[in-house]
Order: structure tokens, then sequence, then C-alpha cells
């Protein structure tokens, strides 16, 4: 019953977000099901961003975050970190925040590879900062004001 009265007592725009990002969550992950990720890329290659202001961009940054986290655990199935990067890259994307989705790699101590996918706006809202985590990156899709 909380769920639902905080759910109700919610904003339009984080109802709104909610629901895309569930839907996002749940195209994503079909996806890379059944699509090569050939195509994902060349998809995700391909959104186009606008300009944004600084102080919406951080606002809606950490809305778009919260969004996906709670779709995320509600959602009856396991959500990769894939599944996760690609819907908030998305929607970054739509709402003009310049985003950078990564995905990398590292060794761990058993001679084991452990991979990972984030997405990094840049903005300090973020409070993500994954230079120092080991990962090596491998993909690299879009640009913004990263620069790394």
């Amino acid at each position: 019953m909380g769920r639902l009265f905080k759910l109700w007592s919610s904003t339009r725009l984080e109802k709104w977000l909610l629901c895309e990002a569930g839907v996002l969550l749940l195209l994503s992950s079909l996806s890379l099901k059944i699509i090569p990720f050939k195509y994902i890329y060349s998809f995700l290659c391909n959104l186009k961003t606008h300009a944004c202001e600084a102080s919406s961009c951080a606002g809606d940054s950490k809305l778009i975050e919260l969004s996906i986290l709670r779709a995320a655990n509600r959602l009856p199935w396991n959500n990769l970190c894939l599944s996760r990067s690609i819907a908030a890259f998305i929607m970054f994307r739509r709402r003009g925040i310049p985003a950078v989705l990564l995905a990398g790699i590292k060794v761990m101590e058993e001679s084991s590879l452990d991979a990972h996918a984030w997405v990094d706006t840049g903005l300090e809202a973020n409070g993500k900062s994954f230079d120092n985590s080991g990962f090596a990156t491998l993909i690299r899709i879009g640009t913004g004001v990263i620069d790394r």
C-alpha cells in the first residue's frame, strides 16, 4: 500500500518518467535478446541530442536515474546493466542531455573477466565516476561534454 501511495503522490513528470523507464527497459531487454548488437549499436549512434540548459539538465538527470532504478527494481525480470544503460542513454538523449554510454571489462582476481556498462553525463549531479574503477572501456557510444 505504501508503494501505491508513493506513486499516487508523485508528480506528473515522475510518473511519466517511471512509465517511460519501464517501457524502455522492456524494449532494451528484448532487443538485446533478439537483435544483433551491431544494429543496436547503429541505432544508438544515430540518436541526436539537442542543447539543454545546465540547471534543468542536472535535475532531469537525477530524475531519470531514479526512474530507471525504480522501474528496474519493480519489474519481474532481471535487468542487466547493459539494458539499464541503453534505457538511460535513450532517456537522456531524448531530453537533450549529452550522454555517453560506456561498456568495459576488467580482470578479476581469479583470472575471470567482469563486464559492466554505464552511462556518463558529465554532470556533477550524476555523482558517479568510473575513471578509477579498473574497467577498460571497450565500447563508447555518443559524444558529449565528457572527453576521457
